[in-house]
């Protein structure tokens, strides 16, 4: 059973270090045991621990401090060691009074947030604790402090269990002295102002490296919870801009994606089988099966021999002999009928479909056989309301310039 108790505010490593440190300065010898406890035990002629009426000042004995977690950060509980035959009576008062004098010194370095002590029976210790070498004055456990004097804060304090301190008091004063000569002050990681090195990588790269910036910025915070050290703010600093550029690198990502795509599809909706590109050099024909006639075209009788159109506008002046060298042969001609406009697409439509189908009679095989090509000129919304209502369908051979004689029958 516990005969004393202290609550650091230390994690439980951190509060071992401390707990070693302050046993050595009383002039213990301490050891840690594979359980993570401390084992701690006193020769005879030890000097540091202070006479009193139930262990003297050359007790000696063994007692160990097992540490366990608590709300505040470690639970350090000073027992009897199972493995001491000594008188039970005296190890337990050594334990006690050695978890005072400890006490006494962790409070100075304001590292206790609140201890009780006890015996099995949870009997109140007795007798003053004497003060440490510049120290100030401390009253008595269970007492009020003395008129004037400032009474240490209560979360930092040691309160034997069965006589707590009265309201307002507190039986330790702070100290900003050293523990004992030559030995700074036992103090937390935090206390130091040290920061995290990851939590520093974790914001850095956030911005430059997103995705390491989150992994950077959960390794810093575990580590941070376990240290005590400062950088929390920037490794949640890092996991928050890692995650947002991540978010919007993805985003930007799909958009490019889908940019390119709906690119790809206007590109291939663009392309016309009936509109093969059409590049003499010196000028070609620019009129093409998308392409309407404008509003002067000629009428187009079939048989009808053209020579290049470098203009675009079909006139009597381009009208050639088959038998001469020409670029073009009317094979279908038919009109639309009256009323209003229909739409491009309409008069392509029917531009199509009545020049596919005059295709075979004119040349001998069907246009998906054959290895020439055509154009159609037809009208267009101006032209339409000027009177035009005709289609021609044009003939040529995409294998060369010109053409001599006529191509009626050629089944090419």
């Amino acid at each position: 059973m516990a005969t004393a108790e202290l609550r650091l505010t230390l994690p439980i490593d951190r509060a071992r270090d401390a707990l070693t440190a302050a046993l050595v300065e009383e002039g213990f010898s301490v050891q840690p045991t594979p359980t993570g406890a401390l084992s701690v035990s006193r020769d005879s002629g030890g000097t540091s621990l202070d006479a009193d009426a139930s262990t003297g000042s050359g007790a000696r004995g063994r007692f160990d401090v097992h540490l366990t977690d608590s709300p505040e950060g470690a639970l350090a509980s000073f027992e009897r060691s199972p493995a001491d035959d000594g008188p039970a009576v005296v190890e337990g008062d050594l334990a006690r009074d050695a978890a005072r004098r400890v006490g006494e010194r962790l409070a100075r370095q304001g590292v206790i947030a609140g201890a009780s002590a006890g015996d099995a029976e949870g009997a109140p210790i007795a007798g003053p604790i004497p003060p440490s070498v510049g120290a100030s004055p401390v009253p008595p456990p269970g007492n009020p402090a003395a008129a004037g004097y400032p009474g240490y804060p209560g979360t930092a304090q040691f309160v034997p269990s069965g006589s707590p301190s009265a309201p307002g008091t507190s039986p330790y004063a702070p100290d900003t002295s050293t523990s004992a000569p030559g030995m700074p002050p036992y103090a937390p990681a935090a206390a130091s102002g040290r920061t995290n090195g990851v939590a520093i990588a974790a914001i850095i790269m956030g911005f430059v490296v997103p995705i390491g910036g989150i992994i950077a910025g959960a390794i810093a915070l575990a580590q941070i919870k376990r240290t005590g050290e400062k950088g929390r703010g920037l490794a949640i600093g890092g996991i928050v801009a890692g995650g947002v550029i991540t978010v919007l690198s993805g985003i930007a990502v799909v958009a490019l994606v889908m940019l390119a795509l709906f690119g790809a599809g206007v590109a291939a909706t663009s392309v016309d089988p009936f509109d093969p590109p059409v590049d003499t050099g010196d000028g070609g024909v620019t009129i093409g099966p998308s392409e309407q006639a404008p509003s002067d075209a000629y009428t187009l009788p079939v048989g009808l021999c053209l020579d290049e159109v470098p203009s675009g506008v079909i006139s009597p002046a381009n009208v050639l002999d088959c038998a001469q060298p020409h670029a073009y042969e009317v094979f279908g001609s038919f009109f639309l009928e009256d009323g209003a406009f229909p739409g491009d697409d309409t008069v392509e439509s029917s531009a199509y479909e009545q020049c596919d189908a005059a295709y075979p009679d004119f040349v001998g095989i069907p246009w998906e056989q054959s290895a020439l090509a055509y154009y159609y000129v037809a009208p267009n919304e101006q032209t339409w309301a000027e009177g035009d209502r005709e289609i021609s369908c044009l003939l040529y051979d995409p294998e060369a310039e010109e053409t001599t004689g006529s191509l009626r029958g050629s089944a090419r």
